[in-house]
């Protein structure tokens, strides 16, 4: 009696064990087959096949097994469409052949692309054409677009998009956009609206697209800051096989994201956690608050949220024409390794790794008075407005120099040591040279950018105006910004596609061709100056007396 009893205890502790390892086990598998994915933003900035080769080499080498591979937006379409050849194209579009052969290659590396396709908003690429003109859905001039959502013609040719993008992707995901729409304002959906509200307008139309989505054989996925954030009540109504990517580029509390994704799941979604590597806050380089809102969103959905519908991270990278090509390396490592390895990091605790690895070189005080510099020092761009400290964009106009003139705060600048560093230690780099050279002109760019606004704060407080002073003044920054922009726009043009070579985007690097081309009039406008001055001076002190 005693021995049964002693087997059945053993039989029942091993049974204990055996589900407790499997349920292990099925947690890593978990983990395996979730998406630790990258996002490229090819229509905002067509980049060389050659950069996408080694970009896909780099990801794959540091555990990112997905990309999505954005082929449209308001800038036009990275990919060249054989079935509506009239839609706006970005400028060095990807034809078939180029398209199929990085989908191939991130195959073989073992990456599932996965096209995006914007079908809602982000559509001026569609209604800035002749011929659909009168899709357009936004107000006239509304920074964010929009297609005419009960419009047969928009249906019929997001299916004829859809038909010809599918079988070009093996995987068997397919994005669709529908973020940041400004619709409504056609006359067909006004018209529309007084029968049916909007969220049952949005749910229907996106709906309606999902079903083209699975005819072809995909599932498709939405970006989720409408239903998510905007009209809950959507998520009643939507289908539940859609996958719903939840971008946030700022939340760092683990609570509120926990709250936010068991409100998705629990209505039988599946859901993607979408932080951010670079968008509108940083430019030319992020900030380490970026990477603690990346490390909360993969500390939660790796590590914390345990549901069948969790599906993982995908990294937004957006606008590529914002930063010097190869200077992003280190970021992108940190990333991916904030996602993909078992543990959480801070950021440098990663650096020592990817010195030795990208640049052959070991770590030290050096190193990371650079790298701290970089990540702690880096300001956000002052068109993000997204939080109030360390915003700054190079002065470009009058109203810039009204701002400086109103703050007179300095910019503390620690970059111009960081400079000296990487210079220093530029003949020891023992590999990828071309890498560490746009890294260092990155931080003499800020360095340069720190020092002219320091310059214009001086200059402005010494007061010492006369036509040929400020001419001489505006002269020597005129003449320092030509030399500054002919060393980046160079740097630039590296490893981008273009159809025109003399066409740039307004947005790069700090809208630094604005900033130049404004020092210039004012050394040959110098009363321009001067009679902004007095006028600001004059408010200033009317200021003071009230």
């Amino acid at each position: 009696m005693i021995r049964r009893l002693l087997n059945l205890l053993i039989l029942v502790l091993v049974s204990v064990i055996i589900f407790q390892c499997s349920s292990v086990t099925g947690e890593a598998n978990k983990h395996d087959t979730m998406f630790k994915g990258f996002m490229i933003d090819a229509p905002r900035g067509v980049e060389t096949m050659d950069y996408y080769f080694r970009l896909i080499d780099f990801l794959s080498n540091e555990g990112i097994n997905t990309i999505i591979f954005r082929l449209t937006d308001d800038e036009g379409s990275a990919y060249k469409f054989r079935s509506h050849p009239e839609l706006k194209m970005s400028d060095g579009a990807l034809n078939y052949k180029e398209l199929k052969q990085l989908i191939d290659y991130a195959e073989e590396k073992g990456i599932e692309m996965i096209p995006e396709i914007e079908s809602f908003g982000h559509a001026r690429y569609i209604t800035d054409t002749d011929r659909y003109k009168f899709l357009d859905d936004a107000p006239e001039g509304s920074y964010f677009s929009a297609i005419c959502p009960v419009s047969d013609s928009s249906l019929m040719l997001f299916k004829d998009l859809y038909t010809e993008v599918a079988p070009i992707f093996p995987g068997k995901y397919f994005h669709i956009g529908c973020d940041e729409v400004n619709w409504g304002h056609s006359e067909r959906s006004k018209n529309a609206l007084k029968y049916k509200s909007r969220s049952q307008i949005w749910t229907d139309y996106v709906n309606k697209l999902n079903e083209y989505v699975k005819d072809l054989g995909k599932e498709t996925m939405i970006w989720g800051d409408y239903p998510i954030r905007k009209d809950t009540g959507a998520l009643d109504q939507l289908s539940k096989d859609i996958i719903i990517v939840d971008w946030n580029y700022t939340e760092t509390n683990k609570d509120k994201i926990i709250k936010t994704a068991d409100n998705v799941l629990n209505k039988g979604f599946r859901l993607v956690a979408s932080p951010a590597v670079n968008w509108c806050e940083w430019e030319l380089r992020v900030g380490a608050r970026q990477l603690d809102n990346i490390s909360a969103y993969a500390d939660v959905f790796f590590n914390d949220l345990h549901n069948p519908g969790n599906m993982g991270v995908i990294l937004t990278n957006w606008k590529p024409q914002r930063y010097l090509q190869n200077s992003q390396w280190d970021t992108y490592y940190i990333a991916a390794h904030l996602i993909s390895d078992d543990k959480t990091h801070n950021y440098l605790e990663l650096i020592p790794a990817f010195l030795k690895q990208h640049f052959g070189v070991d770590y030290n005080k050096d190193w990371e008075f650079i790298y701290k510099t970089l990540y702690e020092d880096i300001p956000q761009t002052i068109e993000c407005r997204s939080v109030d400290s360390l915003m700054f964009i190079p002065w470009h106009s009058d109203k810039n120099v009204r701002e400086i003139f109103e703050k007179k705060k300095p910019m503390v600048n620690h970059f111009h040591k960081a400079a000296e560093l990487l210079t220093t230690y530029r003949d020891s780099v023992k590999r990828n040279r071309t890498d560490l050279k746009a890294l260092l002109l990155t931080v003499e760019f800020i360095d340069y950018n720190f020092n002219r606004h320091n310059e214009l704060i001086d200059f402005m407080s010494s007061r010492q105006f006369s036509p040929t002073s400020v001419k001489h003044f505006f002269g020597e920054i005129a003449k320092n910004d030509q030399v500054m922009l002919s060393k980046v726009d160079s740097a630039w043009r590296v490893g981008r596609r273009s159809d025109n070579p003399g066409k740039i985007s307004e947005e790069y690097l700090w809208s630094f061709r604005k900033a130049a081309a404004y020092s210039e009039y004012l050394s040959n406008n110098p009363e321009s100056f001067m009679c902004l001055y007095y006028t600001l001076n004059r408010i200033l002190i009317n200021n003071r007396k009230e």
